[in-house]
């Protein structure tokens, strides 16, 4: 009787385990569904995620390559050169109806690394290593905007609102004609300037025209790069990991659009003496700035132009200044101009219009223009510092554009600059510069 209880105990505990077993097996691929239910749901939410990511985002891509031949007397060995310009990524995400993120990130001449200049006039045949954030690569905006209906606001990293250069207007190698941007501006002022701050804008309909007006208040320059041959281009902080930050500046800017044209004018002012890499200079050094520019279409013709007047107070203390700089800061150390001026005029027109080789649903067209370029960097001087007329340059440019595409442009340009006077280290004397260009732009966004 007793085996007989055992046994019978025996296979109920056993019917009990596999009933366990059963409902455990059971469970688990309960579990498993669930599990793999809910990764489903998760990774359909984060794929929704990242489409709406996706679909808020912008992207545009622009960049140019030029080829340079040189006929120069002041340089009669300098070398032919194909420059791969810029390459730039930009990157904006439209987060609400009131919170934009702005992003510009440009690969310049090609790549990273150091880079080695050979110059021959102002350090008199030095070779100068230039090492730029890692080699050419810049971050050229990074902004957080806030909008509302009628203004902005980007905090971070933004345009200064001076010049032809702002807002996209002249910025972008198919938004300008020419193979290379204005000389005028080139020779005086950072390539697309940007600089940390703040930026308000706003703008006002008036009947069928508009009034935009700019405010920024951004980081100060560097005196320490001032020269000769460029005024203040190089004051704008590129060489260390962080920007000093005791000194700011600060830029008011007007335009006026009217039936397609534009008028305008801005005004930049901030003192660059607290932003030099040490503090070995006492006085204050203000740069002041004002310009006026504008552009005309009038059918298939258009007209621009530009003017910009510049100060820098106390430049003969920073010149004094800037000879006791180390070598290994890789500045210029030359002389540096009381007064800077610089302008030009370009007339161009549409000249021929067919359909593109390239999309059938486009339009080609040829584009001829003219321009003249004038620009002085030591324009005026203070003190004992000696006002070099090499620096008053005149260049006159003819060129053409191939439209193949709207935002595809093939350009050849021809200029003939006259500098003020023949280096020190010429060979033959000579004042005159000749360059040709072809180049290839390109804007896909």
């Amino acid at each position: 009787m007793t085996r007989t209880y055992l046994c019978a105990l025996f296979r109920q505990i056993q019917h009990k385990e596999n009933l366990l077993i059963v409902k455990s097996t059971n469970l688990c691929i309960l579990i498993a569904i669930l599990l793999f239910s809910v990764g489903s749901l998760q990774a359909q939410q984060d794929s929704s995620r990242h489409r709406s990511l996706l679909k808020n985002c912008e992207l545009e891509v622009y960049g140019a390559i030029n080829y340079y031949d040189f006929d120069w007397q002041t340089d009669t060995v300098k070398r032919n050169a194909i420059d791969n310009e810029k390459l730039v990524f930009e990157l904006n995400y439209q987060r609400s109806e009131r919170l934009r993120f702005n992003s510009e990130i440009e690969f310049e001449h090609g790549g990273t690394g150091v880079s080695v200049e050979f110059d021959r006039f102002e350090e008199f045949g030095e070779f100068e290593f230039d090492v730029s954030k890692g080699g050419e690569v810049w971050v050229e905006q990074m902004n957080l905007e806030f909008l509302s209906k009628n203004w902005s606001l980007q905090a971070g990293r933004v345009k200064v609102p001076f010049s032809m250069w702002f807002d996209d207007y002249k910025d972008e190698p198919t938004d300008y004609r020419t193979a290379q941007l204005s000389e005028a501006e080139a020779a005086i002022l950072p390539n697309n300037w940007t600089e940390t701050g703040l930026l308000f804008s706003t703008a006002k309909a008036i009947g069928t025209n508009s009034l935009s007006l700019h405010f920024a208040f951004v980081n100060g320059l560097d005196n320490a790069a001032f020269n000769s041959a460029n005024w203040i281009k190089r004051g704008n902080q590129r060489r260390f990991e962080m920007a000093n930050a005791e000194d700011f500046a600060a830029c008011v800017r007007a335009d006026f659009r009217f039936g397609g044209q534009l008028i305008g004018a801005s005004a930049y002012y901030g003192n660059s003496t607290g932003n030099r890499p040490k503090p070995d200079l006492k006085v204050k050094a203000p740069v002041m700035m004002v310009e006026g520019h504008t552009s005309l279409r009038f059918g298939r013709a258009y007209l621009q132009a530009l003017a910009i007047y510049g100060r820098l107070d106390n430049s003969e203390a920073v010149t004094n200044a800037n000879r006791n700089l180390s070598n290994n800061l890789n500045v210029k150390r030359t002389p540096v101009g009381a007064a800077a001026l610089a302008g030009y005029v370009e007339l161009g027109a549409e000249m021929l219009r067919h359909q593109s080789i390239a999309q059938a649903s486009e339009q080609s067209s040829v584009v001829a223009y003219l321009r003249t370029d004038y620009y002085d960097t030591m324009q005026a001087t203070e003190g004992l510092v000696f006002n070099n007329p090499r620096w008053e340059r005149k260049t006159f440019t003819a060129g053409l554009v191939y439209q193949l595409l709207h935002d595809v442009h093939l350009k050849l340009q021809y200029s003939l600059r006259k500098v003020g006077a023949p280096a020190p280290t010429s060979i033959d004397g000579g004042t005159s510069e000749k360059t040709f260009v072809a180049g290839l732009a390109w804007d896909f966004h």
